[in-house]
């Protein structure tokens, strides 16, 4: 990915420092919408490089009505911009018809201003009209602005076509995609090899997924993931305690039960596994068991940084139940 150079930065860092304060106070003075467009004007030519006379085109026609601005290169429309007033809250719905119309006219691209904030769509035509958000940033603070996404914004990044080659390395790079990847099979058999190498013992793929989605990868990754989704079990909201089933346990689930039933610290699952071993008691991998569990138990069952425990509740319902785990 081309970035912009530390000149262009410069460059671009102090445009915005020359028009922060006009910006701030016009925020304070409730500028209407007329208003607003003036700075906007201002804006797209000493901040993002546009011939405000011949490159900005303001009542853009599309479809016998208009949109607010269009950015107009060698006599065609690249970007269209919807335009609210200066103390606006900029909502998705503020640039629905701007996309539209953006879609009938085959413009990839569509912004959102309030000359405070932008945001820029990219606009998807598939079997029907869609607007994804790519990139949004304030011109309040010139400190804490992102000037690379700034920088996809000027006429230059335009011609260049760095506009779309941002656009492809954004997505190559989304956290979804990645993950995807990592969970994917040929991936996840690597993993395996590696691991069962570097620590003598003999993992499982399943052992592997669990790890990555319990404690590797950030929980909200998992949870807009479909791939992941599909390769965990879906989580099953706990009932109420008194409708517990600890009936028909398989005899590994008993003696685990029993381990944590007798322990009054969290177990590591290291020492579960040789209390097993101790009582004669042989297995591949226990990540099916302690699922088992997970599901018939809910929240009564709990593991924290490797280590298992029980509730009270549930080591009081054993003992009541006598013969159990017994």
């Amino acid at each position: 990915m081309r970035k912009p150079t530390q000149s262009q930065i410069a460059k671009l860092k102090e445009a915005v420092e020359f028009f922060s304060p006009v910006i701030k106070r016009s925020l304070q003075n409730k500028s209407n919408e007329a208003d607003t467009r003036i700075i906007i004007n201002d804006l797209l030519e000493k901040v993002f490089g546009y011939d405000k006379y011949f490159e900005v085109t303001a009542e853009h026609m599309v479809k016998s009505t208009y949109v607010d601005y269009a950015i107009v290169i060698d006599g065609k429309a690249e970007i269209l911009i919807e335009v609210k007033s200066m103390d606006s809250n900029l909502k998705q719905d503020h640039i629905r018809q701007t996309v539209n119309y953006a879609a009938s006219e085959g413009v990839k691209w569509a912004i959102l201003t309030n000359g405070c904030e932008w945001q820029l769509y990219r606009v998807i035509v598939d079997k029907q009209v869609d607007k994804e958000l790519f990139l949004k940033f304030s011109l309040l603070d010139p400190e804490i602005i992102d000037y690379t996404d700034l920088y996809v914004l000027t006429k230059e990044s335009l011609r260049k076509g760095l506009i779309d080659e941002y656009w492809d390395y954004k997505n190559a790079l989304k956290p979804s995609v990645v993950l995807n990847v990592l969970l994917s099979q040929p991936v996840i058999d690597k993993l395996r090899r590696e691991v069962s190498a570097a620590s003598g013992y003999k993992v499982t793929s399943e052992e592997i997924v669990d790890i990555l989605v319990s404690k590797v990868i950030r929980p909200e990754v998992i949870r807009k993931s479909s791939t992941a989704q599909r390769k965990i079990p879906k989580k099953v909201v706990a009932k109420p305690s008194q409708g517990i089933d600890i009936d028909r346990l398989t005899p590994m689930q008993c003696e685990i039960l029993k381990i944590l039933k007798e322990a009054n610290t969290p177990v590591s699952l290291d020492r579960i596994k040789e209390l097993l071993i101790e009582k004669g008691l042989g297995f591949k991998s226990l990540a099916g068991t302690f699922r088992g569990l997970s599901i018939r138990l809910g929240g009564e069952i709990s593991c924290e940084d490797g280590s298992y425990s029980i509730s009270d509740y549930l080591k009081n319902l054993l003992e009541e139940k006598t013969g159990v785990i017994e």
